[in-house]
């Protein structure tokens, strides 16, 4: 079993809650102008020197060993959510995160879980502008409270990401940028901006892992993350 994902990095410990104890986690932090990513699996808990991991940081690839406290961990979850551990139900920073694939593209009307960030009508249509530059525009803008930089899209079957896209545009030639050249076509999906958001009060937390590093996950840094269980 294994799972990748990307979170808004707090610059504090953060939980992410994936539904099972991983055997390695690798995060990276990919906002910096440098190399930043730590690295952990089981086998380091044999060695009180890199008990949580190592770090790689720095123009020189400056290699950190992650002591006690300073790295990621694993985490057996079963914690009931108090008001004092959630963040916001958006995506701003929370301690405790878990997965999220929902369906943004939505008007007020037509979404199906109640959440919703288009401005009027449900987004299902691009239309590319520049090829060169890989953008377009949909056919409605974005309120920008779940879809932005970073969220997954499906354009005709195929998937992308969109790379910038501003809160309060998209329908206006050019507005929004996308990972691929992509003809125009309809839109089948788009998903938040990162792949977990916070946790609120009453939740049961999963199983997962814990970074305490915050030269990775650096406040407010999109941050990306890959944990996985080797054959047994």
């Amino acid at each position: 079993m294994r799972t990748m994902g990307t979170f808004n990095g707090t610059g504090a410990d953060v939980y992410l809650c994936i539904g099972f104890v991983p055997d390695y986690v690798h995060v990276w932090n990919l906002e910096g102008t440098q190399i930043l990513e730590a690295y952990w699996n089981k086998g380091m808990m044999g060695a009180l020197e890199v008990v949580e991991g190592i770090q790689n940081a720095g123009a020189g690839s400056a290699i950190t060993a992650l002591t006690k406290g300073t790295g990621i961990h694993t985490f057996f979850g079963g914690t009931t959510l108090a008001a004092a551990d959630v963040g916001t139900t958006t995506f701003g920073e929370g301690v405790y995160l878990k997965p999220d694939a929902k369906d943004y593209r939505w008007n007020s009307t037509d979404s199906p879980h109640g959440l919703y960030d288009a401005v009027s009508n449900t987004i299902d249509t691009w239309t590319l502008g520049s090829a060169a530059n890989y953008t377009g525009n949909f056919n409605d803008d974005v309120t920008g409270t779940y879809i932005g930089e970073g969220s997954p899209i499906c354009i005709d079957g195929r998937w992308y990401t969109i790379v910038a896209l501003t809160a309060g545009q998209g329908i206006s030639a050019n507005e929004v940028t996308l990972s691929h050249n992509v003809s125009s076509g309809k839109v089948q999906y788009i998903g938040g901006m990162y792949s977990t958001k916070p946790m609120v009060a009453g939740e049961v937390t999963k199983e997962g892992f814990m970074i305490a590093n915050t030269t990775v996950n650096v406040d407010s840094a999109r941050c990306a993350f890959e944990a996985g269980q080797y054959d047994r």
